[in-house]
C-alpha cells in the first residue's frame, strides 16, 4: 500500500511539474509575441497613403511635405513598437530616398500610361524620370506594340500593306477616340 502512495504521489507531482512548464513556457511565449511589431518598416514605406502623399509632394517639388509625411511614418513606426534599428532606418536619409525613388516610378509610369494612350512622345520622361529606367525597355516594347496596331488599323482602312499618310491618320484618330473613352 505505502508503495501504491508512494508511485500516486510521484505521478501527481509529475503531472504538477509539467502543468506548471507549459504555464511557463506559454507565459513566455505570450511576452514574446508582444515584442513583435505590429508592421514592419517596408509595409510602412509601401502604405498607399504614404505614397500617395509622398508621390504628390514629390510632384509639386515639395521637400517639406515628403518630411511630413516620413514623420508620420515614424509616428506609426513608434506606435507600432518597432525596434531601435527600424526607428533609426526611418529616420535616415535612405528611407526618404526610398520613398522619393518609388515615387519617381510611380509618376513616370502614370506619365508614360498618358503619353502612350494621347499618342506622346516619352523620350522626355526618361529623362525627367531616370529612376524609372529598368522600365523603359517594357514601355517602348508597349509603344512598339501600339504602333503595330495602328499600322494594323491602318492597313484595315487602306485594304494595303503598305497604308498611306491619310491611313495612318484616320487609325491615329481612331485610337485616340478609343484611348479617350
Amino acid at each position: 500500500m505505502k508503495k501504491a502512495l508512494v508511485v500516486l504521489a510521484i505521478v501527481i507531482a509529475a503531472v504538477f511539474s509539467w502543468f506548471a512548464y507549459l504555464s511557463l513556457d506559454a507565459d513566455q511565449r505570450d511576452q514574446s509575441a508582444a515584442e513583435v511589431p505590429l508592421i514592419t518598416v517596408m509595409e510602412i514605406l509601401h502604405a498607399s497613403d504614404l505614397q500617395e502623399g509622398v508621390k504628390q509632394a514629390v510632384k509639386n517639388e515639395n521637400a517639406e511635405g515628403v518630411d511630413s509625411w516620413m514623420e508620420q511614418a515614424r509616428e506609426v513606426g513608434q506606435a507600432a513598437n518597432l525596434s531601435s534599428e527600424d526607428m533609426d532606418y526611418l529616420r535616415s536619409d535612405t528611407a526618404k530616398d526610398y520613398v522619393i525613388f518609388n515615387a519617381k516610378r510611380q509618376l513616370y509610369n502614370e506619365a508614360f500610361e498618358a503619353r502612350y494612350y494621347a499618342l506622346e512622345d516619352v523620350e522626355p520622361l526618361k529623362a525627367q524620370y531616370p529612376e524609372a529606367k529598368d522600365l523603359f525597355p517594357r514601355t517602348d516594347a508597349l509603344i512598339e506594340k501600339r504602333d503595330a496596331i495602328i499600322q494594323q488599323i491602318a492597313v484595315a482602312i487602306s485594304g494595303s500593306e503598305q497604308p498611306d499618310e491619310e491611313a495612318l491618320k484616320e487609325a491615329r484618330k481612331q485610337w485616340l477616340a478609343q484611348a479617350s473613352k
